[in-house]
C-alpha cells in the first residue's frame, strides 16, 4: 500500500504540472519515510503526526508533494464516502429483498387462508349445528336408561346417520385434507357404526386442477420447459385420476414407454396447514363441549402422516422397500408395485409405469373379466395378513382407491375348477406414502391374539389384549379386531358386556394405547370392509388371518427371538389343537368351494330342464 501511495503522489504531481518534481532526483528517492513524505507531515487514517525532521529535498519538491498528497487525501476521503454509501445501499437492498420475500410468504399464507375460508366456514357450521343437536338430544334424555331403552338407541342411531350424511357432504365439497380425514375416521372401529358406514363412501375423487398449474409444477420440478418438452412425447392434459393430495396424468415418454405422472397440487402445503389448524381447533372445542370425547390424538395421527405424504421422495423409498418385502413373502407374482423412474421423481412429482386395472371392490368389472371377486377378497386378506403377522411392514392407507386388480393370462377352465376364477389376476398396490413399521413384540402379540380368537379362547384373548393395550384397552381389542356383531343390537350387547358405554369410552381407550396398535386396528377395519364387499365372510377372514398368524408364532420353548409368549402357546396340546382346528377349517373351506362350484355348473347345464 505504501508503494502504491507513493506512485500515486508522483503521478498526480505530474498531472498537476509539477514536472520539476516528477522528473527531479526526488523521483528516485524513497517517497515514504516514516510519517513524512518529502517533508510533508502525512498521517493516514487520522493517525498522529510525528515531529521527526524531514529529509533534504530539491527546490519546489515540498510544495509539489504537499499538493499531490492533499489531492490523494481528498480522493481517499471521497472513496470512503462512496464506499459507505454503497454499503448502506447494499444493506438497504438486502433489507428490501428480505421484506419482499416475507411479504410474499405472508401473501401466500394469506392467500391460502383466504382460499381456506369457505372450507373452514362449512366445517365450523357443521360442528356448531351438530354439537347443539347432540346437546339438545342429551338434555331430552335425562333420566332415561340409555343402555336398555331401545327407543333411545334408535333415536341416537338416526341422529348419527343424519349428521354423518351432513359431514359426508362437507368432506366432499371441501376435498383435500377433509377427504383424508373422513377416510381416516371411517377406518376406525371405535367410530359409531353410522359414521363408518356413511363416511366409507368417500373416495379419492377430487376436482382436478387446470393443466396450466400442472405444467408450472412440472417445469419447476423437472428442470424447465425445455426439459419437459424433451421428456414427453405426449401428455394427456386431462387428469385420469384426482385424489386428495395429487392428480395423475397419462403420458408417453420419448422412448415410447407409457407412464403415469403424479403431480402434487400447487400450494398444497399451505392449504394443508390451514385445514389442519381448523381441525385442531374443532377437536379441542369438541373436547371442551363433550369432555368424555377425546379427538386430539386423531388429529395428531393424521397430521404426522400428512407431513410424510407431502414429500414424494418418501413414497419412492417406501415403494422400493415394499417391493422387496413382497419378494420375501412370496407374493411378488400375485401382487404388483408400479415401477418408479427414480431419476425423474422429486418432492412433488412422481413418474411411474402405467398399469391398467379396475378398482379392487368393483365387483361388476371383475366379473366381466372372468375374475372371481371372492377369490380377490381372500387374496387381499392373505396379503395383509402376511404383512401384519410375518413381515411387520404394512401399507398405511389400503382403502379401495389405492388397490387395483388387473387380469393376468387368458381364461382357463381348470383354473376355475380348482381356484374358482376363470382368469388369473394380480393386485396392484398404489400410493406408498405411509407405512407401518410394526415392532417384533407387538407383531408376536398380534399373532397370538388372532390364534386365540380362532380357538375361541377368551381367557387367552383377554391376557394378550391386556399385554398389548393395558387393562382398559384389553377389553376393547376383541371387539375392534373381530367385529363379531352382525347388527346394531348385537354390537350394543357386546359393548355392554365389555363395559363400553359410548363413543367417549372408545376414544378414551384408543387414545391411551400404542399408536402402532391403533394403526393396525385401522388397517384391519379397512381390509374387513373391502373383503366383505367382495363376498368374503367373517369366518373366512378369521380363518385366513389365523392361518398366517400361526406361522408368525414364536417357538413353543421360547428363545432369544420370543419377545412375548403367552403360557397357553407353550403347551404342546394347545398348539396341536390349534393345528387341527386350522386344518379342519381349511379342508372345510376347500370342499365347500368345490361343492359350490360343482352345484353351480350343474344348475347352469341342467337347471332349465330340472325346474321347468
Amino acid at each position: 500500500m505504501r508503494v502504491l501511495f507513493a506512485k500515486a503522489v508522483r503521478y498526480l504531481a505530474l498531472l498537476r504540472g509539477h514536472s520539476h518534481f516528477a522528473h527531479s532526483a526526488a523521483g528516485s528517492y524513497s517517497l515514504h519515510r516514516g510519517p513524512y513524505i518529502f517533508g510533508f507531515p502525512y498521517a493516514p487514517y487520522g493517525g498522529g503526526v510525528s515531529r521527526a525532521p524531514a529529509a533534504a529535498l530539491p527546490p519546489g519538491a515540498v510544495a509539489a508533494a504537499a499538493d499531490a498528497t492533499a489531492l490523494v487525501r481528498t480522493m481517499h476521503g471521497m472513496g470512503r464516502a462512496v464506499l459507505r454509501r454503497l454499503y448502506g445501499m447494499l444493506v438497504l437492498l438486502a433489507a428490501l429483498v428480505g421484506c419482499a420475500s416475507a411479504v410474499a410468504r405472508a401473501t401466500e399464507m394469506a392467500r391460502s387462508l383466504a382460499s381456506a375460508t369457505p372450507r373452514t366456514m362449512r366445517t365450523v357450521l357443521w360442528a356448531v349445528r351438530s354439537s347443539l343437536s347432540y346437546k339438545r338430544f342429551q338434555a331430552s334424555c335425562l333420566g332415561v336408561d340409555t343402555e336398555a331403552d331401545e327407543a333411545y338407541q334408535e333415536a341416537l342411531a338416526a341422529l348419527h346417520t343424519y349428521w354423518a350424511t351432513q359431514l359426508l357432504e362437507v368432506c366432499r365439497r371441501n376435498g383435500g385434507v377433509y377427504v383424508k380425514a373422513g377416510q381416516f375416521a371411517a377406518s376406525f372401529g371405535g367410530v359409531p357404526r353410522e359414521y363408518r358406514t356413511v363416511l366409507s363412501q368417500l373416495e379419492d375423487r377430487a376436482v382436478p386442477k387446470p393443466y396450466k398449474q400442472v405444467r408450472r409444477m412440472l417445469e419447476r420440478e423437472l428442470g424447465g420447459r425445455s426439459r419437459v418438452d424433451q421428456l414427453f412425447a405426449t401428455f394427456n392434459r386431462r387428469a385420469t385420476a384426482a385424489a386428495s393430495l395429487a392428480q395423475v396424468h397419462h403420458a408417453v415418454l420419448k422412448d415410447g414407454r407409457e407412464v403415469a405422472v403424479k403431480v402434487q397440487y400447487p400450494g398444497l402445503a399451505s392449504s394443508v396447514t390451514a385445514d389442519l389448524t381448523t381441525m385442531r381447533v374443532l377437536a379441542l372445542a369438541a373436547g371442551a363441549l363433550f369432555p368424555a370425547i377425546r379427538l386430539t390424538w386423531l388429529y395428531e395421527e393424521m397430521a404426522a402422516k400428512l407431513e410424510v405424504e407431502l414429500d414424494f421422495r418418501n413414497e419412492v423409498a417406501n415403494s422400493n422397500r415394499f417391493r422387496k418385502v413382497l419378494q420375501d413373502a412370496g407374493e411378488a407374482g400375485r401382487v404388483r408395485v408400479p415401477y418408479l423412474y427414480e431419476d425423474l421423481c422429486g418432492p412433488k412429482v412422481m413418474i411411474m409405469e402405467w398399469i391398467d386395472g379396475c378398482k379392487v371392490t368393483d365387483v361388476e368389472a371383475l366379473q366381466r373379466q372372468g375374475i372371481n371377486p371372492r377369490l380377490v377378497g381372500r387374496q387381499l386378506v392373505k396379503l395383509f395378513g402376511e404383512l401384519m403377522f410375518l413381515q411387520g411392514y404394512v401399507h398405511g392407507d389400503p382403502h379401495p382407491g389405492n388397490l387395483m386388480v388387473r387380469p393376468k393370462g387368458g381364461p382357463n377352465w381348470f383354473r376355475w375348477l380348482f381356484r374358482g376364477s376363470k382368469r388369473g389376476f394380480e393386485i396392484v398396490v398404489l400410493d406408498h406414502g405411509t407405512y407401518l413399521d410394526v415392532e417384533p413384540e407387538l407383531r408376536q402379540q398380534f399373532c397370538q391374539l388372532w390364534c386365540a380368537v380362532i380357538m375361541r379362547d377368551e381367557e387367552t384373548q383377554a391376557d394378550v389384549s391386556v399385554a398389548m393395550a393395558g387393562e382398559k384397552g384389553g377389553k376393547l381389542l376383541p371387539l375392534l379386531l373381530t367385529q363379531r356383531a352382525r347388527n346394531r343390537a348385537e354390537e350394543d350387547a357386546l359393548r355392554r358386556r365389555l363395559g363400553i358405554r359410548g363413543f367417549g369410552d372408545m376414544t378414551a381407550l384408543l387414545s391411551a394405547v400404542s399408536r402402532h396398535l391403533v394403526d393396525l386396528l385401522r388397517v384391519v377395519t379397512v381390509i374387513r370392509a373391502s373383503s366383505a364387499a367382495l363376498g368374503v365372510t367373517m369366518a373366512e377372514r378369521l380363518r385366513i388371518f389365523s392361518e398366517v398368524a400361526h406361522k408368525g408364532l414364536p417357538p413353543r420353548r421360547g428363545g432369544p427371538k420370543a419377545l412375548y409368549l403367552h403360557r397357553s402357546f407353550t403347551h404342546f396340546g394347545y398348539r396341536l389343537r390349534l393345528d387341527l382346528t386350522l386344518a379342519g377349517l381349511a379342508v372345510w373351506g376347500v370342499s365347500s368351494a368345490v361343492v359350490g362350484r360343482t352345484w353351480e355348473t350343474l344348475l347352469g347345464v341342467f337347471g332349465e330342464a330340472l325346474f321347468e
